[in-house]
C-alpha cells in the first residue's frame, strides 16, 4: 500500500501536467457578416479591387456563403436544367466588362417558374435569390460564380 500511494500521486501529477502541455485548438474563423451591399455590381467592384491589391481570398471569404438577391438576365439557350442553368449577371448591350455568367442550381420546380415568367421574352430580366456557395477568383483564371438553392422571385 505504501508503494501504491506514491505511484498514484505521480500518475495524477503526470496526467495533469500532460493536459497542460496540449496545444489549444486553433481559433475558428468567425462567420462572415451579411453584406450591406450585395449586388453583382458590388461584387464586380470588389473583384476589380482584388485584381489591383491581390485580395482574392478576402473577397471570396466575404461573399461565399451569402444569401443574395440579384436581378439577372435569362436566355433559354443557357438554361437547360435545374442543375445547370447559366444567366448573365449584367445586361449585355455592348462589349461586356465582366464576362462571368453565374451558374444557378435551381430549387425544385424553379426551372418551370423561370420558363413561365419569361415565356417568349429573351433576354428576360428576373430577380432570383440563392446562396452564393462557390466563388472562384484568381488573377490567372476567369471568375466563376455558383449559386445553390435558387428561387425565382419575379420577372423584373
Amino acid at each position: 500500500m505504501r508503494c501504491t500511494l506514491p505511484l498514484l500521486l505521480i500518475a495524477a501529477v503526470t496526467a495533469c501536467s500532460a493536459e497542460d502541455r496540449r496545444e489549444p485548438p486553433p481559433p475558428s474563423k468567425p462567420a462572415s457578416p451579411s453584406l450591406a451591399h450585395a449586388t453583382q455590381a458590388d461584387l464586380a467592384k470588389e473583384i476589380d479591387e482584388a485584381g489591383r491589391l491581390g485580395t482574392w481570398d478576402d473577397v471570396r471569404y466575404r461573399w461565399q456563403g451569402q444569401v443574395l438577391r440579384w436581378t439577372v438576365y435569362w436566355r433559354s439557350a443557357l438554361c437547360h436544367s435545374e442543375k445547370a442553368c447559366n444567366v448573365a449577371a449584367f445586361p449585355i448591350m455592348q462589349a461586356a466588362k465582366h464576362g462571368w455568367m453565374p451558374r444557378l442550381e435551381l430549387a425544385r420546380d424553379q426551372l418551370a417558374a423561370l420558363q413561365a415568367a419569361c415565356r417568349a421574352a429573351e433576354p428576360c430580366a428576373v430577380t432570383i435569390e440563392g446562396t452564393l456557395d462557390k466563388l472562384e477568383l484568381s488573377p490567372d483564371n476567369p471568375t466563376s460564380v455558383h449559386f445553390a438553392n435558387v428561387r425565382v422571385l419575379r420577372r423584373s
